[in-house]
Formats: C-alpha cells, structure tokens, sequence
C-alpha cells in the first residue's frame, strides 16, 4: 500500500498513457487507417495554418476569461503575466506527468506571490472550466435542432454498445426539445457560483461571453481543419461541431492524456450514427489535439523557469 501511494502519480499518468493507446488501437482497428492518413498528407497547409492561429487566439481569449475571475478574488495580475501563466498551464497539463497538473500549479504560484487564498484560487479555476462546459452544452443543446438525424431507424453500428444504442433511440423523439433545456444549464451555473463561489457572480455574464467566443473560434478551427482536408461538408457543419463539442466534453473526463483516444473513439462512433465522412472525422480528431500540443509547447519555458512569468 506504501509502494501505491509513493508512486501514484506515475501509476496515474502510466494509466492514462494505457488507456489513450488501448482507445486508439480500438479505433484504428475500426476504421479504414489508411485512408484517415491519405486524408492528412494531403492537407492544405494554408488552411491548417489559419487553424491553427485561430485556435491560438481561442487560448489567448480563454485566458482573459481566467483574469476576468481573478479581479473578483481580488487578485490584481497583469495581462501580461495571466498569459504566462495561463500558457504555463497549458503546458503542464499536457506534457508533465504530475498529480498536481497546470491549474494546480497556477494557484500554487499565485498564492506565492500574490498571498491570495488558496480556496477561492481553487474556486476560480473550478469556475472557470465549468463555464467552458456550460456553453459547451448550450451550444450542444442548439445544435441537436439542427443536426441530421433519426436514431430511430439506424442499427447498432459495427462495435457499438448495444445499451448505448437502445438508450439513444429512447431519447431520440425528445432531442428537438433539447433547446428548452438552455436557460436552466445557464441558470444552473448562475447558481453554483451563488452557492459556491458568491464573489465571483458579478463576472458570470462577461465569462459566459467570452466562454462563447472561445467554443466558436474552436468550432470554426475545426471546421477549417475539415476543408483543409477536402471533406465534403455540403450542409454537414452542424453534425461535424456537434461531435467535436461532444468529443470536448468527452476529452473533459481527467483519465486519458489530454483527452486523446476519448475524442476519436466519440468520433468513431459519432460518425457511424450521423453517416459522416468516419475516417476524416477521426483525422481532424487526431490533428486538432496535434494543433493544440503545438500551440501548448510554447508554454514549456515558464514550466521549466517559472520566475520568467513574473519577470519585468
């Protein structure tokens, strides 16, 4: 029991390592591999490139949403520094086997700077990632109006759980109606901050706002990663988001590194049911995490020289 304890940061991130590659062995046993790589080599490198930055500007916006909390702490960081540190974190949570992760490490250093309570530091980054996740599901509840399709009809796809699946058609009829469920994901977030972290519920409409700009900028940095592959779309955005949006909740689940293997099994599946293009589906699955290690490797100096950050 010692030994488990001694080591269970490494046992975590060897676990996480186990799963990722057990999710995407299964999925590449499930999809025709070599057409998925035909689709990214012959990717339109202007287009993956205007991805990209858009994707990078998504984080920059994502962490004034971050510095918009903090004012309400009160803890008075400069932009400069908040983006340091947010890209610090990113790093971290995407490179570095550590139990503590990026926004563990971020309080740490704020708290060691700026003398701020731990609690609410905690508190301000719980409400912040679920202020991602709230607009995530607004916009999943939006867009199940729109998306094309009838569960009611399609048979379990090859390797599909037939449970999940019988659970899908019994929800089916009532997913035109998913858009009603929007006031109360936005009420309901309203009131865990009224609950939980009450200084913090002045910031709630401008941290909705800008949680609505960032999920749109990554929507459309997916749906460039798709153009930039070829994928006929004809009037197929709206099914594409709505698997990229669930693949993010999905990434979401801290068991997997960064998400990886979660997003392209929710992909794999996805497509089957929605009768989308399976194979560049999971491709723009797999290069959207590439992009976001790329844009997150930047961060890697303020990990390792974590005095830079605040630094004149």
């Amino acid at each position: 029991m010692s030994y488990l304890k001694k080591h269970a940061k490494a046992i975590k991130f060897v676990a996480k390592i186990i799963l990722s590659i057990a999710a995407l062995y299964y999925v590449f046993s499930k999809i025709d591999i070599e057409q998925t790589f035909v689709a990214i080599k012959g990717i339109n490198g202007g287009l993956l490139l205007l991805s990209i930055f858009i994707y990078a500007v998504s984080q920059v916006v994502s962490a004034f949403r971050l510095n918009t909390f903090y004012r309400y702490v009160p803890v008075q960081i400069s932009t400069t520094v908040n983006m340091k540190l947010y890209w610090m974190g990113m790093f971290y949570n995407l490179f570095l086997p550590g139990g503590i992760g990026g926004d563990g490490y971020k309080v740490y250093l704020i708290n060691k700077y700026y003398h701020t309570s731990i609690k609410r530091l905690v508190g301000t980054v719980l409400a912040d990632r679920l202020s991602g996740l709230s607009v995530i599901l607004v916009y999943l509840c939006a867009l199940v109006y729109f998306i094309d399709y009838d569960l009611s009809v399609v048979a379990v796809p090859e390797g599909g759980i037939k449970m999940i699946h019988d659970l899908l058609r019994w929800v089916n009829p009532f997913l035109n109606y998913f858009v009603l469920f929007i006031p109360l994901v936005v009420l309901g977030y309203f009131m865990y901050l009224r609950l939980f972290s009450r200084h913090l519920t002045g910031a709630t409409w401008k941290v909705l706002l800008l949680s609505i700009v960032i999920q749109g900028l990554q929507m459309i940095s997916a749906i460039i990663i798709l153009k930039s592959m070829g994928t006929e779309l004809a009037g197929r955005q709206d099914d594409y988001v709505f698997l990229f949006l669930l693949s993010s909740v999905m990434s979401a689940i801290p068991i997997s590194l960064g998400g990886l293997g979660l997003r392209e099994v929710t992909f794999m599946f996805g497509s089957q049911y929605l009768g989308l293009n399976q194979d560049h589906a999971v491709a723009m699955s797999l290069l959207f995490y590439f992009i976001s290690l790329f844009v997150s490797v930047f961060g890697g100096y303020y990990a390792y020289r974590p005095k830079a950050i605040f630094a004149d």
